[in-house]
C-alpha cells in the first residue's frame, strides 16, 4: 500500500501521512491504542494490543494497521481486520479501531485514515466495509456518513467466554 500524504489539513501546523504501520511504531502505536481503550473502557489491555498489532502486521491476510503520522511523532491510527463472508460475496474490511490525538482532532487525520482504509479495500477488491460506533461518538459518525457509510440497524448479540 503506498503511503496517502495529506498536506496541511485545516487547523494543522504542518503535513501528516498516513502509512502502513511497522514495528518500529509499536511503542508509539501502543500509546495511541492505550488512549482509545481507556476511552472506551475495553475489556483488552495494551498488552493484547500489542499482540493483535504484531501478529496483523506479519500477515496481510489479517488485517491492517495504518499510522498518521506528523513531524513530531504519530497523532492517529487505524485497524480494520479482514474476514471472509458469503452474504457479502467474499472477502470483507471491519474498522476495528480509528483513533486520533485530542490536539489532532477536526484537522483531517481521521478522515485520512479513513480514506487510506477504503484505498486499501479497494485495492484488495473489497466490497463491503463495516464498523461499530460507540454510543455519542458525533465525530466518527459525520466522517463515516461524509464517506457514504449507512447506519444498519442491527442487535449485536455477544457471548463472552
Amino acid at each position: 500500500m503506498r503511503p496517502v500524504t495529506t498536506r496541511n489539513p485545516p487547523g494543522s501546523a504542518g503535513s501528516i501521512q498516513v502509512r502502513v504501520a511497522t514495528a518500529q511504531d509499536m511503542e508509539q502505536l501502543l500509546e495511541l491504542a492505550s488512549q482509545l481503550l481507556t476511552q472506551i473502557h475495553a475489556e483488552g489491555t495494551v498488552k493484547d494490543a500489542r499482540r493483535v498489532f504484531e501478529r496483523t502486521m506479519k500477515s496481510n491476510d489479517l488485517g491492517v494497521v495504518l499510522v498518521a503520522e506528523h513531524k513530531t511523532g504519530l497523532c492517529g491510527y487505524a485497524y480494520a481486520a479482514y474476514e471472509w463472508r458469503a452474504e457479502f460475496g467474499g472477502e470483507t474490511m471491519d474498522i476495528v479501531a480509528l483513533w486520533v490525538e485530542q490536539q489532532w482532532r477536526s484537522k483531517g487525520v481521521g478522515g485520512s485514515l479513513l480514506s487510506a482504509l477504503l484505498d486499501n479495500a479497494r485495492q484488495r477488491g473489497i466490497r463491503r466495509i463495516s464498523t461499530e460506533v460507540h454510543p455519542n461518538n458525533a465525530a466518527i459518525e459525520r466522517t463515516l456518513e461524509s464517506n457514504g457509510f449507512d447506519p444498519e440497524r442491527r442487535t449485536l448479540w455477544s457471548l463472552q467466554i
